[in-house]
């Protein structure tokens, strides 16, 4: 699944990109999220199914992506990745070994810099941060919150993810560590964008924004397992 907002210009190379494992991927859902450019027509033109939905925010994008997919044709893995990750499909059998070994029920792509460079300082500080709580809090041994990541359809339909903004990340991570579900992390080579403009990470005030809801979904889903604990 790629959710994209305002991406016509990265998705031509990421497909092109994408041929490079063909044999491992079965469908491609492109989700345009409100763009107000021509996302959908050039995802429809490479070849991929499309889903537009209207509301801005990540998590949005991927609740009306799954489901279509669980409508039509549930896969046994889904692949979340961004429009603008162009290092991420050579490194798509990598992420999902984890999955196939019966090791994870949740891979997450943990970002080192390549080629143009890594994540943006202030990305970066906002991700350690956020990680060292996951990892004070529920054990987590994962060192970013990087939107390259697979998971178990089952796992995902069970968890029942519901944010609509960039909390979604940390929605996925807190409820799969309370239900005991394996939570794992590899090391993935990323570059910064060549093409379009980043929603987060492409400026200061983006970040701090996403930053904060991310801060704000950690705390509501820790206090959420908090009252669920003392209910049993």
């Amino acid at each position: 699944m790629i959710p994209a907002r305002d991406e016509s210009k990265t998705l031509p190379r990421l497909f092109a990109e994408l041929e490079h494992a063909a044999d491992t991927i079965d469908c491609i859902l492109v989700v345009d999220n409100a763009s107000r450019d021509i996302t959908s027509e050039v995802a429809k033109n490479l070849g991929a199914l499309v889903v537009y939905e209207s509301r801005p925010g990540y998590g949005h994008a991927c609740i009306a992506g799954i489901d279509r997919l669980r409508r039509e044709f549930p896969p046994e893995v889904l692949i979340f990745l961004d429009a603008d990750d162009f290092a991420a499909p050579k490194q798509l059998n990598s992420l999902l070994d984890p999955i196939r070994e019966g090791k994870a029920d949740l891979v997450i792509g943990e970002r080192r810099a390549c080629g143009e460079g890594g994540v943006r300082w202030h990305a970066r500080l906002g991700n350690q941060f956020i990680t060292a709580a996951l990892r004070i809090k529920f054990g987590s041994h994962v060192r970013d919150m990087g939107p390259f990541r697979a998971i178990r359809w089952s796992m995902l339909e069970a968890l029942e993810l519901d944010d609509p903004t960039y909390g979604w990340y940390v929605q996925m991570q807190v409820r799969a560590l309370r239900s005991g579900y394996r939570v794992h992390g590899i090391e993935v080579d990323f570059e910064r964008r060549t093409a379009g403009r980043s929603k987060v990470s492409g400026n200061l005030i983006a970040s701090v924004r996403a930053g904060w809801v991310m801060l704000r979904t950690l705390v509501v889903e820790s206090l959420r397992a908090k009252t669920n604990l003392s209910k049993r």
